[in-house]
């Protein structure tokens, strides 16, 4: 998790926290989104709980395209689903299923 990142962040408004991960992470809308619904659809309905698993999400694909020579967050068509549940399944976190819908 970033250094600076305090428990206060977690509890911010929806649009805050967003431009705070648009900042950090030059993370667009939809995909915030994408990642909010699948993990609230997959076992995360509780906010602060939520939003740490979307900072640690994105610490991780950051360092990790970074060691590819990548400058931005991306992920091609249908690779974010994918890395979501490889993330979940990595860390050894519960997740009921992947919803069809994605």
């Amino acid at each position: 998790m970033k250094n600076h990142l305090t428990m206060d962040v977690y509890e911010w408004p929806d649009l805050a926290f967003h431009h705070y991960c648009l900042q950090m992470y030059q993370l667009n809308r939809g995909v915030y989104n994408t990642i909010d619904q699948w993990l609230y659809d997959n076992g995360y309905p509780e906010i602060k709980r939520r939003r740490k698993m979307i900072i640690r999400f994105l610490d991780l694909m950051a360092k990790k395209q970074a060691e590819e020579g990548r400058k931005f967050l991306s992920f091609g068509k249908g690779n974010l689903i994918v890395e979501l549940s490889e993330f979940v399944a990595e860390h050894g976190i519960h997740a009921r299923g992947v919803l069809t819908a994605y």
